[in-house]
């Protein structure tokens, strides 16, 4: 209704799609700076225990089962399980605000069993496996079990 027009169509238009335009190009340089840094994370070079020794590989190749080094400040690339550390007791402080927001250091104790064990290639001829329960929204409990063809091996 001419009458009850306020503005004229293109005075509206014009500064709605100005600002959805600049709106899509943030997002879009936000997609790209997620893009650099999901690569750089990816790209990240871990050392791997095999059977045929230490080999290195980068974080997008780590699969389920794989035995990774994690070195003083280094990055987890994944969720793991504790199997051996340098410390006698097998202790380890880590800091999780990569997933709760949380800066402060956390104690972590490894798995007694495979913290024992002489080398680390011994962790590998102990014949491990892991029961863990499917993914949960509360990242503070975790039920799980580890075997191993060790005797009082369950833990």
């Amino acid at each position: 209704i001419p009458s009850l027009r306020v503005t004229y169509v293109y005075t509206s238009w014009a500064p709605l799609i100005f600002v959805i335009f600049i709106t899509m190009c943030r997002e879009a340089y936000d997609d790209l700076k997620r893009r650099w840094r999901d690569n750089e994370v990816n790209s990240a070079v871990y050392r791997k225990l095999t059977p045929a020794g230490v080999v290195k590989i980068t974080s997008d190749k780590i699969k389920v089962a794989d035995l990774i080094y994690i070195d003083k400040d280094q990055r987890v690339p994944a969720d793991v399980i504790l199997v051996r550390t340098t410390e006698r007791a097998g202790s380890c402080f880590i800091r999780t605000d990569q997933l709760d927001g949380e800066t402060d250091w956390k104690l972590r104790l490894a798995v007694s069993t495979t913290q024992k064990l002489v080398s680390d290639a011994d962790v590998l001829r102990c014949g491990p496996s892991v029961y863990a329960e499917k993914p949960q929204q509360d990242i503070h409990n975790f039920i799980g079990n580890f075997y191993s063809a060790l005797p009082t091996a369950t833990e």
